[in-house]
This record gives C-alpha cells, structure tokens and sequence, in this order.
C-alpha cells in the first residue's frame, strides 16, 4: 500500500481540492520537494501558476527547485490534469488534514496509542515531559495527569490550536504548547525528565537526535515510539541509526496494539 493508499483510507471524507494547498504553512511548503511527486506537482503549478506565486512568497528557499521543476516538467493536457491534481493532493494529505481538519486526522491514526508503552519505559510522576512534534496530541494529553508539566511541541499552527482546545475540554492546566520543530526545541538545556517522539523523526536524524539529547536533563530519557510493523527490524531505516546512537529497541504489545519502542538514558 502506498502512502496516498494509506491517506485515503485514513481520511475517507477529505475530499482534498487544489485550493487547499494555499493553506499550506512555509515549512510545509518548503518540504515538497521530499514530499510531493515531481510530474504532477508540476502540473499543478503549471495549471495554477497563483499556487506558484503563494509557494515562492510564503517559503522563498523553494524557489530555485520550483524553476527546475517547472523546467524538467511540461504541462499536461486538460484531460490529465485532474488526475495529476490528485495524485499529488492525496500524497500530501496529511498536510492538508491537518489544516483542515485536524479532528479527523487524529481519528483516523491507525495505531491506538497507549500510555503504558511509555510506562513500561519510563515512570512519569511528577517529572517534566517533553513530546516533540505531539501532532494532535494524544500523548501529551494522556502523559499530563501523570507529569508534573508537559511541554508539546509542535510547529503546525492548526495542530497547536487543536491540542489546547482539547486540553481545555480536558480541563488539563499543566500542558504547555509550543511552536518549534524537532532540530529545534525551544527549551533550555536539560529541561526535559522525559522526552518522547511519536512517529515523528527521520526528517533529519541527526540534528533531531542532537537536539532532544540537548533537552534532556542528565539521567533522563529519550524514547521514540513507532506504531508501524516491523519498526524494530534491521532493516527499517531508523533501526540502525538509532541503534548505533545507543537506543534500546522493543515492542510493546496490548490489546491488538503494537508498538515500536527505541529509548536511551541520556548522560548515562
């Protein structure tokens, strides 16, 4: 299954259009090029050259790729052109969901998150968490009750909206959200107990590793989490490079769930 296939099946009520891309956020835009099929993102442009236009004003680093893209990749005729709009609109539909509807995207996840793979890890009483790229925020919220603060970070503005809304409905007043990315946490040196990711690296291994390493306080930990198959197997692309930055590997397993588990005491 592709990850368009896997999008479509998430979010059956999406129904993305082209003049969604103009909900796009600048770091969104400006990681098409590892995102977006080359072809019809050119002829996307080349059909919309207003979405051309919005891409250079709101990410400008974007620029010199769209140029050789448009360049590499002529226009389609009007009778493929509806095709290459959904091609490239369901492979970045995620992006989308999240601007639109980001209601829909957390329940459409296909893995029923579960604190107790956190706990079997790490204990969370009373300690400060960190959860870097918290997305919806499904574990941040379910980590607050236990933890003395947790910091959710997230640099998607209709996400960050989304979690304190529901940490209102919650009445949860110990979450803290915060714009930022993974290789750039906007937290002093040592803030963190505990920091989690949830299928959030890999966008640039290691800054990222760097970065959360810097957060976390001497003594405490790092831990990723994965809901895909086989995360943990040698030849997933994070298994490795996890590994050799000295992350323990293992499984969670409840009730159906399973859950890929990489953590490391930091200054240990």
């Amino acid at each position: 299954m592709t990850y368009a296939d896997l999008l479509r099946e998430m979010l059956p009520d999406l129904n993305p259009e082209v003049d969604d891309l103009f909900l796009l956020e600048a770091h969104q835009i400006a990681g098409l090029p590892e995102r977006a099929p080359a072809a019809e993102l050119a002829a996307v442009l080349h059909a919309h050259p207003r979405l051309y236009r919005f891409f250079v004003a709101r990410s400008p680093q974007i620029e010199a790729f769209l140029v050789r893209l448009l360049a590499d990749h002529g226009p389609v005729g009007a009778g493929d052109l509806v095709g290459c709009e959904q091609a490239l609109l369901w492979e970045i539909a995620d992006l989308i969901a999240y601007e639109r509807s980001p209601e829909s995207y957390d329940t459409g996840a296909k893995v029923d998150w579960d604190l107790s793979a956190v706990t079997d890890v790490v204990d969370l009483d009373g300690k400060v968490v960190v959860d870097a790229g918290a997305g919806t925020g499904r574990v941040a919220l379910d980590a607050a009750p236990a933890a003395r603060y947790v910091f959710a970070i997230e640099p998607v503005a209709t996400l960050r909206q989304y979690m304190r809304d529901r940490a209102t409905q919650l009445a949860i007043d110990n979450l803290y959200v915060v714009d930022g990315f993974l290789h750039a946490i906007p937290l002093p040196p040592g803030t963190a107990d505990v920091l989690l990711t949830c299928q959030a690296i890999s966008w640039n291994l290691p800054d990222e590793l760097a970065e959360i390493e810097r957060v976390v306080k001497p003594g405490g930990t790092a831990l990723h989490l994965f809901g895909a198959a086989g995360a943990t197997q040698p030849d997933n692309p994070l298994h490795q490079p996890l590994v050799a930055a000295g992350y323990q590997p293992g499984t969670y397993q409840e009730r159906g769930t399973s859950i890929s588990t990489y953590w490391k005491q930091i200054g240990v």
